[in-house]
């Protein structure tokens, strides 16, 4: 297809999607969380603005939240995912040591809950720090009885324990955790490049596995120390801001990949949480500067597409000169999902997230002459390669057409009496014909790259394949009908 008309149908359809969008995407408080949707520092006695509270965590199996503060002493509390009401403290008996002795939990999908340090290397007054992870088995049973050590050592890190996060754990597999903090040290105690730590607890809560991930991007730059989140078991996506890094890692020879880099617009984006929700990758980012969600799509890493973003904090908010903070994705069902954020020194936020519909492509009626429209992908925003694909063309004559139009026709119209024996249309055919790629193997493509753009969600198009025919008198032949759903 020659450029002039391609833009010309890239003009058309984008016109006719757009005229025909229903896009869903919604991100709103919950309204019976805090106020509005934000749980401002003051309105809890362990939330304040002193830079204490930097950790939170969603424990799925009581929907309730893990807030970790220092406010007041060490405290681990359960809050109310709903209301954000304080529903008590665990048992902190027997956790000692550590620069800051909590700082970070994460819940495993049992519902266990577990909480590591913060350790920080100093030549002279802590030369050896040691990184703790502990453990209560639920939250009921953790008001009252003390926490096991989960895992105790010195991973070899200057820092360790910014972020922190978990993975798995439901009895069936074991439980995964993977920690940030400073850069990795040498013997001569010298920098050399960003870390991650990642360790594995077998059914009787021992570090089966622990190694330190060292010297997956540019050196010093330490990617991971204040957002760390899992997308799978042998990967982490981590953010110091700017950008997030998706690494592969070997736990056994303690190397990694860098698999890709998500460029997060610029802001100073930290903390994060990944979750896969109704068949799209999702991440959640925080702003560590105003205090400001941001819901990416990340099919495409190097592309990610904005799905939503907004606050719910309001009037002067206390500056987080530290950067930290924890985002968590809560309930999810179906293309809905509960999102919580904590900024430290801002409040609790708590979103409800939404989005549809979801692409899709749809074939209905039957060809003449054994033609067929099929689609190759789906019409999701930003996927470049979507084409619809005209098959058994004749060998005769290899040219293939695909007629477009705003409205299906179902059941099509009978043809019969324009000389078409046999074949029917499916479409309105108001958005014009256009000619598709080089028939190859009885197959022309028509690839239709569709634009990240969510104002075309819920677009909806028709469209059929047409070819040329040595049976039918008008010397033309159609497909089925293929109608498809531009979407998430």
């Amino acid at each position: 297809m020659n450029r002039a008309l391609s833009t010309l149908l890239s003009l058309t359809v984008a016109a006719a999607m757009a005229a025909h969008a229903s896009a869903q995407v919604s991100l709103t408080p919950v309204a019976g969380f805090g106020s509005n949707g934000w749980l401002a520092p003051g309105s809890i006695p362990n939330l304040a603005t002193a830079n204490n509270e930097r950790g939170l965590a969603y424990n799925p199996v009581t929907g309730n939240l893990v807030l970790v503060s220092r406010t007041g002493g060490n405290n681990v509390r359960i809050l109310n995912g709903a209301t954000g009401a304080d529903l008590g403290g665990l048992n902190l008996t027997g956790i000692t040591g550590g620069t800051f002795a909590v700082n970070m939990p994460g819940v495993a999908d049992d519902g266990s809950i577990y909480v590591a340090n913060l350790a920080i290397f100093n030549a002279t007054t802590n030369p050896t720090p040691l990184f703790k992870v502990y453990r209560w088995n639920d939250e009921a049973s953790g008001l009252t009885t003390a926490p096991l050590v989960a895992y105790s050592g010195t991973p070899g890190a200057q820092r360790i324990g910014d972020s922190f996060a978990v993975n798995g754990g439901t009895g069936v597999t074991p439980l995964q955790f993977a920690a940030a903090g400073g850069t990795v040290l040498n013997n001569a105690n010298a920098t050399i490049g960003s870390n991650f730590a990642v360790g594995q607890l077998d059914f009787s809560n021992t570090a089966v596995q622990y190694g330190l991930i060292a010297g997956t991007t540019s050196a010093g730059s330490n990617d991971y120390r204040l957002g760390i989140t899992w997308l799978d078991s042998d990967t982490v996506i981590g953010s110091q801001g700017t950008n997030g890094r998706i690494t592969t890692f070997d736990p056994v020879t303690q190397t990694a990949v860098l698999d890709n880099t998500i460029a997060l617009n610029g802001a100073p984006r930290r903390a994060l949480d990944f979750a896969v929700i109704g068949g799209l990758p999702l991440l959640a980012v925080l702003d560590s500067n105003n205090s400001v969600v941001t819901i990416f799509d990340i099919t495409n890493p190097q592309a990610p597409l904005v799905m939503a973003s907004g606050t719910t904090t309001t009037g002067t908010l206390t500056t987080n000169l530290n950067g930290t903070g924890a985002v968590a994705w809560g309930a999810i069902n179906g293309t809905s999902a509960r999102l919580y954020a904590m900024n430290s020194n801002q409040g609790i936020q708590a979103f409800d997230f939404s989005f549809g519909p979801v692409a899709s492509a749809t074939t209905y009626g039957v060809g003449c002459e054994g033609l067929t429209l099929g689609n190759t992908g789906l019409p999701k925003l930003g996927n470049a390669g979507f084409s619809l694909d005209v098959g058994n063309v004749p060998v005769f004559a290899p040219l293939a057409f695909v007629a477009f139009g705003s409205l299906p026709i179902n059941p099509g119209i009978d043809l019969t009496g324009l000389g078409m024996p046999g074949c029917f249309s499916y479409t309105s055919f108001d958005l014009n014909l256009y000619q598709t790629g080089p028939v190859v193997n009885q197959i022309g493509s028509f690839v239709l790259a569709i634009p990240a753009n969510t104002a075309l969600a819920g677009s909806t198009l028709a469209a059929q394949g047409v070819s040329l025919s040595i049976v039918t008198s008008l010397g033309l032949n159609t497909s089925n009908g293929l109608t498809f759903t531009v979407g998430f």
